[in-house]
């Protein structure tokens, strides 16, 4: 995998050296020198940017083109389409070779692309498998220029919209199941960032995810083998968004009843993945040791299991699973104090003698652990408007923007988003404490790229 990386990073780095940057020359000239060099460009841009997403899913595609060869065939026939691909591949190319010319060409197409895709929303195309992988394509876009700080989620939830109004069965085959394949995570992800219930974790997500996973683990591939495991994971991932979004919505008002029930579904969904990420470890060692010969039982690993394996698809997504345990893990903990707050107020409103020694003790404690968690909540907000005032929030590996690594060799330089994608969106997840305004930490301000 790391050389069919590099050999599509070289061609990316090539596809920038066969066009002239001269400042001279108008942005449209660059501009259809890039769209001449389509559909290469993308195909090598899929490959460069995510490997592991594109190449450890292509199984799924049997019978039909896969997502980059649909889009390959395609291109040409839909104007405000191949302006979105154009403007992403660009974009790329300015992040891996920091070329400030480049960045302003994949501006300039942005914006072109832009224009047609707000065109085409006033026609049939306007829920169109076609429109929605435009959409993908400036969401992708937006993550590497960060032209403003959420555009990105603006496009996310475009695609979230289609997905609700073409409907599950609509994803059932053809390219509408491969976007579905390829955007998901990115989709978690967003509403993670917003602190919002995630799309997928409604029912008839749920049981699509499991005909995926009964369908996919089906067919034949190397990589088939971890799809029993993994679609389960993503079934229980797409509900964390919600867990986040319920606790960041408790007050004092909050019945205990209420705080205790979201407590338990944490703690299934924590149990399930603890499950899946054993076993999806054992079975990442098995991987490992059949590909250097080593074979005992189909599935089976003997030996010690290794603390780190190779990026893989199968690998991200347990790297993603563990953040979601650990930040359920933290969010259990923190609901267990209020619970604990709650109890101790109400032995005080019970209390007949307001100056016995419990009800001074319980009074001065009695606002720690809510004025922490919502000051805002004796105002009679909306839990909307107490969520942006909360003084915890998540942020994850797509909330922070793009890798800011110095070192070009790096990885996460090239394949930032892959790993992301991969990892179902939960990459780096982590609860953040303390005042919004003034707590951010140094990962999770995201700054714009070569301003």
């Amino acid at each position: 995998m790391g050389a069919i990386r590099d050999n599509a990073i070289a061609l990316m780095r090539r596809h920038a050296t066969q066009v002239s940057l001269d400042e001279t020359l108008s942005p449209s000239l660059i501009k259809q020198a890039f769209i001449n060099q389509q559909p290469q460009l993308f195909g090598d841009f899929v490959m460069a940017a995510f490997p592991t997403l594109y190449f450890h899913n292509r199984f799924r595609a049997v019978g039909r083109a896969d997502f980059v060869t649909r889009i390959i065939e395609n291109f040409g026939t839909h104007a405000y389409h191949d302006a979105s691909v154009g403007c992403l591949s660009t974009v790329y190319l300015a992040h891996l070779t920091q070329d400030k010319a480049l960045l302003r060409v994949s501006r300039h197409m942005y914006g072109i692309a832009l224009r047609k895709v707000i065109g085409a929303l006033n026609t049939p195309e306007a829920t169109s498998e076609n429109m929605m992988s435009a959409m993908m394509m400036l969401s992708v876009y937006e993550m590497y220029a960060r032209t403003t700080k959420d555009a990105w989620v603006m496009h996310a939830n475009g695609i979230k919209r289609i997905l609700q109004i073409r409907g599950v069965k609509a994803y059932e085959s053809d390219f509408g199941r491969s976007c579905y394949v390829a955007f998901r995570g990115f989709l978690i992800a967003t509403a993670l960032y917003e602190g919002k219930p995630c799309l997928f974790e409604r029912e008839e997500w749920q049981k699509f995810a499991a005909m995926v996973r009964q369908e996919d683990s089906k067919k034949r591939g190397e990589w088939s083998a971890f799809v029993d495991i993994s679609e389960l994971a993503f079934m229980e991932m797409a509900k964390c968004p919600r867990y986040i979004s319920e606790a960041q919505c408790i007050t004092e008002a909050t019945p205990q009843g209420k705080i205790e029930n979201l407590m338990q579904r944490m703690r299934d969904t924590t149990r399930s993945l603890t499950s899946i990420t054993t076993e999806l470890t054992s079975c990442i060692a098995a991987h490992s040791q059949r590909q250097q010969g080593i074979t005992y039982r189909p599935g089976s690993f003997v030996g010690p299991v290794p603390k780190v394996f190779p990026e893989t698809s199968p690998s991200l997504l347990l790297s993603g699973a563990k953040c979601t345990i650990d930040t359920l893990g933290k969010l259990i903990d923190r609901l267990r104090d209020i619970l604990e707050e709650k109890k101790r107020v109400e032995d005080v409103v019970v209390d007949p003698d307001p100056l016995s020694p419990s009800s001074i003790g319980s009074t001065s404690a009695s606002g720690s652990v809510f004025s922490k968690l919502s000051p805002a909540s004796s105002s009679g907000e909306s839990c909307e408007a107490q969520t942006f005032s909360l003084p915890f929030r998540v942020v994850s590996e797509l909330g922070r923007g793009p890798s800011n690594t110095s070192d070009k060799n790096d990885p996460r330089a090239v394949i930032w988003l892959d790993r992301v994608a991969s990892s179902l969106g939960m990459l780096g997840t982590e609860i953040v404490h303390g005042d919004p305004e003034v707590s951010l930490s140094r990962d999770a301000v995201v700054e714009e790229v070569y301003e």
